[in-house]
């Protein structure tokens, strides 16, 4: 029995250190049928380079030893979405992360560096480096602090990222004042200050995520959403540099009427159609997309909880890069005289609350277009035309209360 437990020791002990080395390798170790020379030449056409080629072939190593003796290596703790629960988050608070202006002035960078930093979000970081060729889609990350991730309100001039360049100028496209600017460049309304960089293009191991709970309402039910990637193309769809954006209820599964995007830097990578992704003319090795403005109807959730969760990624042998520019709002749900359930997105309410002054600016044409405000009991107190861009609705002779 003893001689027994003893090879079986020897053996696992063996197996964790010839994974990660080159050296002492015996002509019958547990290596014996690994076809590293094939490996090695098949490099420079996955877009291997010389500095990563050693967590490459220890990769490989690895997985070769847990396919031939069957093992299960002990995985890192599963990411705990039910403590997300815990989160008070049905107002949607700080979606559009212009709460920054309340600590640092426009323009303006903020360094979190801190799981609970950002008010309504929370911030992860981990490495990837031992996650091999199929780390990006399947490893069970250990989070902690994140590094990096920033909250950047770039002012009236827009963000220039360096490896987009000059030709198109990040601004946030999620807040309250409208950004001309913005607008006219993306062809879609754009406000605020403020937006989040998730990872950043200095290239290594690090794996950062934001996620936003949701207790779903009528007045959250719709997540609009803008993402903009830049990642470094490279390796295979899984270890590469690239971005995923996931949806799931609080017990962590995903929702299944909810579109899930995995975007990669490799051009045979599958992605989503609203995304295009383009070729950095400053260094051609990079792929970048402009800001993609979607949204999530949350209304089977109605009640539920449910996790927006942004991910970015760097390369799993350490040397292509991959991050993200975030934004979001969170909107609800407005039926009209014929049942038609309209997004919140295509308007604005502000100030909300107010002493009964207040607009509403429409970004898209409408036809015979009318403004109604309803007491709690339905009953009609305010009703005028209104139409494309911004209408000023006068009703402080109204008594206070909810309307």
């Amino acid at each position: 029995m003893n001689k027994s437990l003893l090879t079986c020791t020897a053996l696992l002990v063996l197996s964790f250190n010839e994974a990660f080395s080159q050296t002492n390798l015996l002509l019958n170790d547990s290596l014996i049928g690994f076809d590293e020379k094939t490996l090695i030449d098949e490099a420079p056409y996955k877009g291997i380079t010389t500095e990563e080629m050693s967590f490459y072939i220890a990769a490989h190593r690895r997985d070769f030893i847990k396919q031939k003796y069957h093992l299960k290596i002990a995985n890192a703790p599963e990411f705990d979405y039910s403590q997300l629960s815990k989160t008070s988050a049905a107002a949607c608070v700080n979606e559009d992360f212009e709460e920054g202006s309340l600590t640092s002035p426009v323009p303006g960078t903020i360094n979190i560096v801190s799981t609970n930093a950002i008010n309504g979000w929370t911030a992860w970081g981990a490495t990837n480096s031992s996650g091999g060729t199929n780390g990006n889609c399947t490893n069970p990350y250990t989070f902690g602090a994140p590094n990096p991730i920033q909250l950047i309100a770039p002012g009236p001039g827009g963000l220039i990222d360096g490896l987009i360049g000059s030709g198109y100028k990040i601004h946030s496209v999620f807040g309250n004042n409208l950004n001309t600017a913005a607008t006219a460049q993306n062809g879609f309304n754009c406000y605020g200050d403020w937006f989040a960089k998730i990872n950043s293009q200095v290239n290594g191991s690090s794996v950062n995520r934001l996620t936003k709970t949701i207790n779903v309402t009528p007045a959250n039910v719709y997540f609009n959403f803008a993402v903009l990637v830049v990642m470094e193309g490279s390796h295979g769809c899984c270890d590469g540099g690239s971005v995923s954006i996931i949806f799931r209820d609080c017990l962590g599964n995903l929702l299944a009427t909810a579109q899930q995007y995995s975007i990669a830097g490799t051009p045979s990578c599958a992605t989503s159609s609203s995304i295009t992704i383009l070729t950095s003319t400053v260094s051609p090795t990079w792929k970048y997309s402009t800001w993609s403005n979607s949204s999530i109807d949350l209304t089977p959730w109605m009640g539920q909880c449910v996790v927006a969760q942004f991910t970015a990624y760097d390369c799993t042998y350490t040397g292509h890069a991959g991050y993200a520019y975030v934004d979001a709002q969170c909107a609800p749900v407005v039926v009209n005289g014929v049942n038609t359930i309209i997004n919140h997105a295509i308007y604005k309410l502000y100030p909300n609350p107010n002493a009964g002054n207040f607009s509403i600016e429409i970004g898209k044409e409408v036809v015979n277009g009318e403004f109604e405000l309803r007491n709690m009991l339905g009953q009609l107190v305010n009703r005028q035309n209104v139409k494309q861009g911004n209408n000023f609705i006068k009703t402080e002779n109204l008594p206070k209360g909810i309307y």
